[in-house]
């Protein structure tokens, strides 16, 4: 069986190269995780969404550590 995953980011910004750019300074720094929306996976020609899950313990850590 084969499976397409697809990341969803959503990037504030006022055009595509400043979303583009914004982007991939995150990705750089290690925190595009911060524009991470969900998950998409195909299926044999189906896609399911699969939503993103967090602990509490890694959003307080997110909050008051910024990472």
């Amino acid at each position: 069986m084969e499976y397409t995953i697809i990341r969803v980011y959503r990037v504030p910004a006022d055009t595509q190269q400043q979303a583009t750019d914004r982007f991939m300074e995150a990705r750089e720094l290690g925190v595009e995780r911060d524009f991470h929306v969900r998950d998409l996976v195909k299926v044999e020609g189906r896609f399911a969404v699969m939503p993103r899950q967090q602990s509490w313990w890694e959003l307080i850590r997110r909050q008051l550590l910024g990472r």
